[in-house]
């Protein structure tokens, strides 16, 4: 396979708000597997303005690890491979860097079209800040000054099915075309229109002296229909020329990646989109990128993938939006210790400041990870309103997904396993069985960027010891009063042999010792009113559990979780849970 792609060295660069990475993929023994990576700040922000900075950054310490020479003596990337071992075959990059689109929405109705244009919004990296709609009450006059003061880079207009509501949908596009008037030339937005298919040539007589508007097919045909694909794709093209136009760079990188550079959170979806394909079944797959900017979360369900992209929740500049979304006490409540609300806002605001700081202190730590699980669990909560409603069946709770793909500094970068495996387990709140898996390298966007050019490299490493079960998770469904049995287990260790019997009561989380990639049965039997996946309540049953950095955890905490309101006892909860995991503070 190698040999057919002609392709045996891929390099793969992610620039992030925060940090720009640079990994080497080589083929070893026939198969690829990671080499090595190099990380440095990034440089798309002030006062540099310029990716390239942060990118030859990572590249030098990338060849400083390897003792390869990427580029020539004028900074252009050595492409193929020269015979001295110089240079890559093929390069890959994403990018999550860059101002957020400010975005105005108009469209006919609230509960159709405009739904359907907050998922498209929701998917990519825009900030709606007007929303205009036939049902406005606010006068044109007013309209006009809310697109004006909102200062949009671009304005979508949807509305109407084909064949549907043709003068209401020109109408609302006439005020656009007035709003658009009235900007100076350099400050005009882009205009996309993704309405009634039938208007298009109307629409785009009417918006032609003020800017070129693109069309794309309708998404919302009919009122059973939706298609937000096409309009998408424009969508990532618009931002890639909005980032372009901010930070210089960016075109070079798309050169050196032969026009595939890809935004980082299209490329997370799609390994999310792999991973589903290979674990088929009625599960789906859950991905979780945790990153300073954005938050971004990608399920995998029969098939389609549901892409959220957060970007007023992030744990370094975004950091402040959570606020809006979470109280202070929502944050505290996550504490094994008491903590003045006013020390967590002001770490909050420090760490907007300055996202490159790390915790140094046991107590930042702490904080750190109660950020964590809010920003996952306000993120989780939003994305999951796309998601088949058949497939999260009216409830609160996670549907069941295998496997859980986690990426961000705050998980990988963890003194102890544990503390990433607990904030995943409270924030995302996981039924039945499931892995968690950590992407320690921030490696899945970048693979999902190579995959168009090299997909045999995105299978062999997301195989590969690249990425990190935390270990086989149990989570029954249900409650009753802590200190009950919940479930008896019986363990039966495959590479010792050894049968471990024991019994988790309501409130308890269990570790059980499995090692890394160990194959083990267990055997669970819940009591009545716990549901472990075999159907009723009550139904127990023989797994195949794979064992990871963890081993085998048992999370008896109920579905859904319940924090005590008593301070002292959620407390000592707190610190008890932190010791079941292992973490010896």
């Amino acid at each position: 396979m190698i040999g057919q792609t002609g392709t045996e060295t891929l390099l793969a660069v992610d620039v992030g708000s925060v940090n720009t990475r640079a990994s080497l993929f080589d083929a070893v023994e026939g198969r690829y597997c990671l080499v090595a990576t190099g990380r440095a700040p990034s440089t798309v922000g002030p006062p540099m303005f310029d990716a390239r900075e942060g990118v030859h950054l990572a590249l030098g310490q990338l060849q400083s690890v390897t003792g390869r020479q990427f580029l020539d003596e004028r900074d252009i990337l050595i492409r193929p491979m020269s015979i001295e071992g110089e240079g890559v075959d093929a390069f890959a990059a994403c990018t999550s860097a860059g101002p957020s689109v400010r975005t105005v929405l108009v469209g006919l109705m609230p509960g159709v079209s405009l739904d359907s244009a907050r998922r498209l919004a929701a998917s990519s990296y825009l900030n709606v800040t007007v929303e205009i709609n036939l049902l406005d009450r606010r006068k044109e006059e007013e309209r006009i000054d809310a697109i004006l003061s909102s200062r949009p880079h671009l304005i979508l207009i949807i509305g109407g099915t084909n064949a549907g509501a043709s003068d209401s949908v020109l109408r609302l596009v006439k005020t656009v075309g007035l709003a658009v008037s009235l900007m100076s030339y350099e400050n005009r937005p882009q205009i996309v229109f993704a309405g009634n298919e039938q208007l298009s040539a109307s629409v785009s007589e009417i918006l032609r002296e003020f800017h070129t508007v693109t069309l794309t097919p309708n998404l919302r045909p009919s009122l059973e229909q939706e298609d937000l694909l096409p309009t998408h794709v424009r969508l990532t093209e618009v931002i890639a020329d909005l980032r372009a136009n901010h930070v210089m760079g960016y075109e070079e990188l798309d050169e050196w990646s032969s026009g595939t550079l890809m935004l980082s959170a299209d490329a997370f979806g799609r390994v999310l989109a792999y991973l589903s394909e290979i674990h088929g079944g009625a599960k789906g797959v859950l991905g979780v990128d945790l990153g300073a900017s954005h938050t971004t979360v990608a399920a995998a369900i029969r098939g389609q993938t549901h892409l959220a992209v957060r970007s007023d929740l992030g744990l370094g500049a975004a950091l402040p939006g959570l606020l809006r979304k979470r109280s202070l006490s929502d944050i505290t409540r996550w504490l094994p210790a008491e903590f003045h609300e006013s020390v967590v806002q002001d770490y909050i605001y420090n760490k907007a400041l300055h996202p490159r700081t790390v915790p140094t202190e046991l107590d930042e730590l702490h904080i750190e990870f109660a950020l964590a699980r809010e920003l996952i669990s306000t993120a989780l909560e939003e994305a999951r309103t796309a998601w088949p409603s058949d497939h999260i069946a009216g409830t609160s709770l996670l549907p069941a997904m295998e496997p859980i793909v986690a990426s961000g500094s705050v998980l990988s970068h963890t003194p102890q396993p544990g503390y990433a495996a607990l904030a995943l387990l409270d924030a995302l709140q996981p039924v039945g069985v499931s892995t968690l898996v950590l992407d320690p390298y921030n490696l899945a966007p970048v693979l999902g960027a190579s995959a168009s050019l090299t997909p045999i490299v995105t299978v062999q490493v997301l195989g590969s010891g690249s990425f990190v079960s935390l270990g086989t998770v149990i989570a029954p469904r249900g409650h009753g009063r802590a200190g009950r049995p919940m479930l008896k287990y019986v363990l039966e260790r495959g590479q010792t042999g050894e049968r471990i019997e024991g019994e988790v009561n309501v409130g308890q989380l269990v570790v059980l010792p499995l090692e890394h990639g160990e194959v083990g049965r267990l055997i669970v039997r819940p009591e009545r009113g716990f549901n472990v996946g075999f159907g009723l309540g009550g139904r127990g049953g023989r797994l195949r559990v794979t064992g990871g950095a963890l081993g085998l955890i048992i999370d008896g905490r109920g579905r859904p979780l319940r924090i005590p309101d008593d301070p002292e006892e959620r407390m000592e909860r707190m610190q008890r849970w932190l010791w079941s995991m292992g973490i010896k503070e």
